[in-house]
């Protein structure tokens, strides 16, 4: 039905032409964006917080789909204290990007810091599940997991997970062939009584 509906609106010449020379323009303003951010670090590095909190404001104003600058604002806003300013900074950023994972570090150290195990439980446990094996990271979130009591202790459990994961495949395709060899040689016996 939409498929239809669609197919029959035209577009003018000059909307086209309106779409093409917009482009660029969108690039553009993620480019200044990311500039901006950048100069907010910067700042923020030289300890410049009231600096690099405005930078980091022009660049969320500018593309306010980049997600990066809202997780800056973030931990800025918390290093002040304004802890439900800094939880609602990472909250965008994890609107704009679910995948992001220092939101959901940040999240987690910021709901301990509150007192919100459960909370921060869940952030440590969605950036484990999304990190990397080998990111340090990774390693953090399986560290504050095993503290808070979700985990039992495993050093380096995610890489050796991903090891024993492996493992247990090849163990599980291991079995399934002995299975096949099984059928194989009874089939060839012919029926069990």
């Amino acid at each position: 039905m939409y498929r239809n509906a669609l197919r029959s609106i035209s577009i003018g010449p000059a909307l086209l032409v309106s779409f093409s020379l917009a482009l660029p323009a969108f690039a553009n303003l993620r480019e200044e964006a990311i500039t901006y951010r950048e100069q907010g670090y910067e700042a923020q590095r030289r300890g410049d917080q009231a600096n690099a909190l405005a930078y980091y404001q022009k660049a969320a104003a500018l593309d306010p789909a980049y997600p990066a600058p809202f997780n800056d604002i973030g931990v800025l806003l918390e290093e002040q204290g304004r802890l439900e300013d800094a939880e609602r900074a990472y909250q965008q950023a994890l609107t704009l990007n679910p995948s992001y994972l220092e939101p959901h570090a940040n999240l987690a150290m910021l709901y301990e810091r509150m007192g919100q195990k459960e909370k921060a439980i869940y952030y440590w446990l969605k950036r484990y599940e999304l990190g990397d094996p080998y990111d340090p990271w990774t390693s953090r979130a399986e560290e504050r997991l095993v503290a808070l009591g979700v985990l039992k202790y495993h050093p380096g459990a995610k890489g050796s997970l991903f090891s024993r994961k492996h493992a247990i495949e090849e163990q599980l395709r291991e079995h399934a062939r002995s299975i096949e060899e099984f059928h194989a040689v009874t089939d060839e016996d012919g029926p069990w009584p």
